[in-house]
């Protein structure tokens, strides 16, 4: 649980490293801030319930067949944050749009032995996460790959 604060201090101090966002944006980019952190938890322990509070059904959909082939081959996925930067932020009263330039690192270890199964990989991202509110709270509506 140390890992996720820490790692939730640090995307904090590099989203808003030399920028002058408003509360609103600084709000929306927290929830991604909180999405990440989660993401990771939930890839290590294959629990798709985790997400349940800041996530939609439509979000939960799209990550549900990682999660189901971690479980079916007993594994886990161990992920890194690389880099992380909020690029732009457009908040209106139900929908954001957070734009990222993310770099994370990826691997499959075997829930058992602790033996990695899949090799580290590095990936970079330039992300659109849109996010709408629901009960005054905002959610992971969907993630759009700005690289394809």
């Amino acid at each position: 649980m140390s890992r996720i604060l820490i790692v939730s201090l640090l995307l904090g101090a590099l989203v808003f490293a030399g920028c002058s966002a408003s509360k609103e944006e600084k709000e929306v980019a927290g929830v991604i801030q909180n999405y990440l952190s989660l993401m990771q938890v939930v890839y290590d322990r294959a629990d798709l319930s985790l997400l349940y509070p800041i996530a939609s059904d439509k979000e939960l959909k799209k990550v549900f067949p990682t999660i189901q082939a971690l479980q079916a081959t007993g594994n886990r996925m161990k992920t890194e944050i690389l880099e992380f930067k909020v690029k732009a932020a457009d908040v209106q009263p139900s929908r954001a749009t957070v734009t990222t330039a993310e770099k994370w690192r990826f691997w499959w270890v075997d829930e058992k032995s602790g033996s990695i199964t899949k090799q580290k990989s590095e990936e970079s991202y330039h992300l659109e996460y849109n996010l709408i509110k629901v009960d005054n709270r905002w959610k992971v509506d969907y993630i759009r790959n700005r690289n394809e």
